[in-house]
Formats: C-alpha cells, structure tokens, sequence
C-alpha cells in the first residue's frame, strides 16, 4: 500500500488444498485497496486433478485483462472446447470432494513428514497446504556415498537417491531453496512408504 506503482500477481492455485485449520485469503481480499492494481491466478490443474487438461484463468482489473488477452492471442493456442467445458463443469459442479480430498492429502503428508524425519541426516517440515514436503538434506551435505562420491549439493543428493534406490525428487536449488529437496506425497500411501523406506536406507549408507 505504500508503493502505488507495484502491482500484485498471486499464485491461487492450492487454495482448496489447505491442512490443519490454515484458512486460505488471496491478497485483494485481504485488504481491498489493491483490487485494482492486482492479478489473481488460478485453474483446475491442481484442486481439480486436471492438470492435463491445462485450464488456467486469471482476474484483475479490465485494461490489464484485455492487454493480457491481446498478448495471449498472438502467442498461444486457446484451450480445447471440452477443456473448457471440463473446467466449467469442475467449477460450477458439487464442491465437497475438495475437503476429503484434502484430508486424504493430510494423511500422506502426515505420514511422508514422519518417515523421512526418520532418515538419518534429514529434517521435515510439516508444510500447511499443496501437495510437496521441502525436507532439509543439510545433515547430508559432505557425505559420502559408497563408492566413494561427496554429496556437496542438493543436486548432488538428489542424483544419488535416483542413482542409488530409484527414488526421483526435485533439488532445492531449483526453488531457491537449498540445501533442501522435494517430494511430491500427490500418489498412494504404499508407493509414499515404499518411497520414504528408500531414502531412509540411502542415507542411513552415507558415511
């Protein structure tokens, strides 16, 4: 509010997917003054499951929504009609899947938080929403693999849980957040244990 020349983009994409109480507020509802100078962003990838589908929309104020259509329409290809009715259908349909479906993300991530701050070397956070634990592989960095190769980066790490037990996540460092990494818990809870039992046994054999 103090710098009237700065415009707000917000990413809204897990709004429907919020975990212990934490309440969802999109910035130009949080203070109504910035309404005309802010673009709010969302789709049905995420809350809906579609992420095929590639639906995205957008809300601000007229002359930047037009200026944006005119871009898009030199630069990209429009939606299919059906993903469009698909998305419609999604938006406008019954809406009480969102809480199971969240408690079942819950669950998962409940249960990922927990085994993996049982592998040695690593630290968990327990996020409030999405679908992504960002554990801290700090305790790794300057160990060794057996054979013999330093972890010095997140890369590093990341490369040797996909080398050693076939287990793929995201380094940090792609985030802005090192020495961290990701794990995306958006599958069942036998492949998420099967998953975390990997990596707990790959760092319990660095050295």
């Amino acid at each position: 509010m103090r710098h009237p020349h700065v415009w707000v983009l917000t990413d809204d994409m897990y709004e429907h997917i919020v975990y212990d109480g934490f309440a969802f507020a999109t910035p130009a509802q949080v203070e109504p003054g910035l309404y005309e100078r802010t673009l709010t962003v969302n789709g049905a990838s995420k809350a809906y499951a579609m992420t095929g589908w590639r639906i995205g929309y957008a809300g601000g104020p007229r002359p930047l929504i037009k200026a944006i259509a005119a871009i898009q329409s030199q630069s990209t290809s429009n939606p299919c009609s059906i993903a469009q009715a698909a998305a419609v259908a999604a938006l406008n349909g019954p809406q009480d899947f969102l809480k199971e479906r969240a408690a079942a993300f819950r669950e998962r991530r409940d249960a990922v938080v927990g085994w993996l701050n049982a592998a040695p070397g690593l630290s968990c956070p327990t996020p409030q929403g999405a679908f992504y634990v960002y554990p801290s592989c700090a305790g790794l960095i300057g160990k060794a693999t057996p054979e013999g190769r330093t972890l010095a980066t997140d890369e590093d790490v990341a490369s040797y849980l996909l080398e050693s037990v076939g287990v793929a996540v995201v380094h940090g460092e792609a985030f802005g957040l090192s020495p961290h990494f990701r794990v995306s818990y958006a599958t069942s809870l036998a492949v998420l244990e099967e998953a975390c039992g990997r990596i707990v046994r790959a760092c319990a054999a660095l050295a």
